[in-house]
């Protein structure tokens, strides 16, 4: 089964209004964490915040690309001027780097970015 890189934007609107297509990632083991995610989570106000933060972090870890592989793949794939931050560039990366991964964001600009590259879900239900 293909794992999911689940971005900030898809927990934050998880939180507020429950999304069953994620509870089905979740039960079938199917969603990678990655640090910048678990960071910017913590930077909220999640529900349950202790449990959230640690059941987050216990989450199968994406691939982390380094600092030379990041410059290499902004470049490579000219992802620079299109309106995405390092930590969304990041969070693809990661996705590029994990076998198989795909992302989910619901951040148009990152959603259309990974779809480009083919590392792109889509979400059944939302």
């Amino acid at each position: 089964m293909t794992p999911v890189l689940v971005d900030t934007s898809v927990w934050v609107d998880h939180f507020r209004r429950g999304n069953e297509a994620l509870v089905q990632l979740l039960v079938q083991d199917r969603v990678l964490i990655h640090p910048c995610i678990l960071g910017e989570i913590a930077c909220g106000t999640p529900p349950r915040r202790a449990q959230t933060l640690a059941d987050l972090a216990s989450l199968q870890a994406a691939q982390q690309a380094s600092l030379p592989e990041m410059l290499d793949f902004l470049e490579r794939e000219q992802l620079f001027g299109r309106g995405c931050g390092w930590v969304d560039l990041q969070l693809l990366a990661a996705t590029c780097l994990s076998q198989g991964a795909v992302l989910w964001s619901l951040d148009l600009r990152l959603q259309t970015l990974a779809e480009r590259l083919g590392r792109a879900y889509r979400s059944p239900v939302h």
